[in-house]
């Protein structure tokens, strides 16, 4: 083999594939979840748009979690669905008049600033657009405070992070956990 074979060989090439999405045992709990937070939000009489938005976020919410901790990414394959059934719920909000869903689109917009700044990935962008409009259906403070306690929560873990000396953290579960807490909140709260 000539050199230049070799040191082509030797080079990563400029696309690798991403391996594909494997469930495992810890990602069932999303369907328990997801029931919980159906019963919750039925129990405290909110509409099928919050109850489908919000329970499609707890379905996701262990694997994408298991996923970005253990490889630090987000897969498209469960951001996505959840994008596109958050946004059809906030879409008949806006038909009907609310206007919530314009705080989730501003809390995006936020984000996408801040990752074009660096710090974040593509993947925590539309994970947090998928939380945002979730959770848009519960009110139009819902999507601020779940940003808000995600990046207390997520600065919290970057400080342990660099204490013990690792120069990075996953943000995916701490947005899972912010938005997790301002849902509950809100839907619990008085309305």
């Amino acid at each position: 083999m000539t050199r230049t074979a070799q040191g082509a060989q030797r080079r990563a090439p400029a696309f690798e594939p991403r391996r594909p999405l494997r469930a495992r045992p810890l990602d069932a709990l999303g369907a328990p979840l997801a029931l919980a937070a159906a019963s919750m939000l039925a129990a405290h009489a909110w509409d099928a748009a919050a109850i489908a938005a919000v329970s499609a976020a707890a379905l996701v919410a262990p694997a994408l979690a298991r996923v970005d901790l253990a490889e630090r990414r987000l897969p498209n394959a469960l951001t996505l669905p959840l994008l596109a059934v958050a946004g059809l719920a906030c879409g008949a909000r806006l038909l009907g008049g609310d206007l919530a869903p314009l705080v989730a689109l501003a809390c995006i917009a936020l984000v996408l600033l801040m990752a074009i700044l660096g710090g974040m990935g593509m993947g925590d962008v539309k994970l947090h657009g998928g939380l945002a409009l979730a959770t848009a259906t519960l009110g139009w403070a819902v999507p601020l405070a779940g940003l808000a306690a995600s990046v207390i929560a997520g600065g919290i873990a970057g400080t342990v992070a660099l204490a013990l000396g690792r120069r990075t953290v996953a943000f995916g579960p701490w947005l899972l956990v912010g938005h997790a807490l301002a849902a509950v909140a809100a839907a619990t709260g008085t309305r």
